[in-house]
């Protein structure tokens, strides 16, 4: 805050202030116009609407994602997790019914990232290991409930959830994700939990001894990254029309790339769930442009992995760039 107010102070420091805050949204801005000039197929209606579903489901697991690591932690299994939950979801859908089955497929995703939460911050097992390690855990559990089998999804309303539009413009599930993230902020803005994040990831010493839960909040923070992907592999496999537990793979690597383009720093204690929907939204851009070109599919993981690189040195010019400010 006291370097924005400083660098406000400077000539064009107004601007440059915007510009640093919202670069993500530029970004995507001059994207979208480029890319609207360069093919005119890319502003059509039809897909629009497909760059809106496409961003739904890294978003809504982002969302969580991002309060997680503004607490300090981070997960690493959320392709297994959601493709475990998909794959509960099509087992269970037959016998109990839609409504139930989705309910049921939530709460497990709900514990499964409080299972993680525990691993980490009671056995002091570190994130990285200990959520890759839980990866591996719900994946090989999803290929022993299903045999390694596709399971398919007969149910017509349920199929239908994501190709439902309103007014025949936005698609249902981005809707979801909107409710989402005002659900996010809500947490972030009005919750005891929510307002403790942000001390958490900035110093964990520092809370424990003025007598935080640090641990409680990070388990939240699991929890909610559980809750919401459970929620997105719901969607997922209403589009897919079908589950397996493959079905998400290099998803961790998409969901942490979508929330640190955003602006969250992967130290803790800083990010914007409005960096991040928006995050979402510029992968899901560029990645139906790369298709539109014609791109082979692999180039796109190197697309990924540029931009992941290119958002963290962003981030670390901009951090000295501030340093700079203050001084």
């Amino acid at each position: 805050m006291e370097a924005a107010a400083t660098l406000e102070k400077r000539p064009g420091g107004i601007i440059l202030n915007i510009l640093g805050k919202y670069t993500i949204q530029w970004i995507l801005l001059l994207a979208l116009i480029v890319l609207g000039v360069l093919n005119p197929a890319f502003r059509q209606p039809a897909n629009l609407q497909n760059i809106l579903l496409q961003s739904t489901f890294t978003g809504i697991s982002a969302a969580g994602m991002t309060l997680l690591i503004m607490s300090g932690a981070f997960d690493l299994s959320v392709a297994g997790l959601i493709g475990l939950c998909g794959v509960a979801l099509a087992q269970l859908m037959p016998t109990l019914g839609v409504a139930p089955a989705i309910l049921v497929t939530v709460i497990l995703g709900a514990v499964l990232g409080i299972a993680n939460g525990l691993i980490v911050t009671k056995a002091r097992i570190p994130a990285f290991i200990a959520t890759l390690g839980m990866m591996n855990i719900f994946l090989t559990l999803g290929f022993m409930w299903t045999n390694a089998r596709v399971i398919s999804v007969t149910d017509k309303v349920f199929r239908s959830i994501s190709s439902t539009t309103l007014f025949g413009v936005v698609p249902v599930p981005f809707l979801v994700m909107i409710g989402v993230y005002l659900i996010s902020y809500g947490i972030l803005r009005y919750t005891t939990y929510g307002r403790y994040i942000r001390a958490v990831g900035s110093n964990p010493i520092a809370s424990r001894v003025a007598g935080l839960p640090v641990d409680n909040v990070r388990i939240f923070g699991f929890m909610l990254v559980g809750l919401f992907t459970g929620l997105a592999g719901v969607l997922l496999t209403s589009m897919l029309s079908s589950a397996n537990v493959i079905m998400a793979t290099g998803f961790e690597l998409r969901v942490i790339a979508v929330v640190v383009v955003g602006g969250t720093s992967l130290q803790g204690g800083q990010g914007t769930l409005l960096g991040s929907i928006t995050g979402a939204l510029f992968f899901s851009v560029i990645s139906n442009a790369l298709n539109m070109f014609g791109v082979a599919a692999y180039w796109q993981y190197v697309a990924v992995g540029l931009i992941l690189v290119t958002a963290l040195g962003i981030e670390a010019l901009r951090s000295r760039f501030m340093e700079t400010v203050r001084m």
